[in-house]
C-alpha cells in the first residue's frame, strides 16, 4: 500500500511540475523568470542533499545518540 500511494504521489508531482513548466513556457518571455527561479531551487536542493549523504559526522551522531 506505501509503494502505490508513493507511486500515485509521484506522478501527481512530474503532472504538477509539467503543467508549471508548460505554464512557464507559454508565459515567454515572463515565465522565463519562474523558470530560471525553479532551475535554481533545484540545483540549490541537490547540493543540500549530496552535503547530507556525504556528511560522515551527521551519520555518526545519527547512529550513537541514544533514543
Amino acid at each position: 500500500m506505501e509503494k502505490i500511494g508513493y507511486t500515485l504521489l509521484g506522478i501527481a508531482t512530474l503532472g504538477w511540475f509539467g503543467l508549471i513548466l508548460w505554464g512557464l513556457v507559454a508565459a515567454f518571455p515572463a515565465g522565463l523568470i519562474g523558470l530560471i527561479a525553479i532551475v535554481g531551487v533545484g540545483f540549490l536542493s541537490i547540493k543540500v542533499i549530496g552535503d547530507r549523504l556525504d556528511n560522515k559526522e551527521d551519520d555518526h551522531y545519527h547512529k550513537t545518540v541514544q533514543k
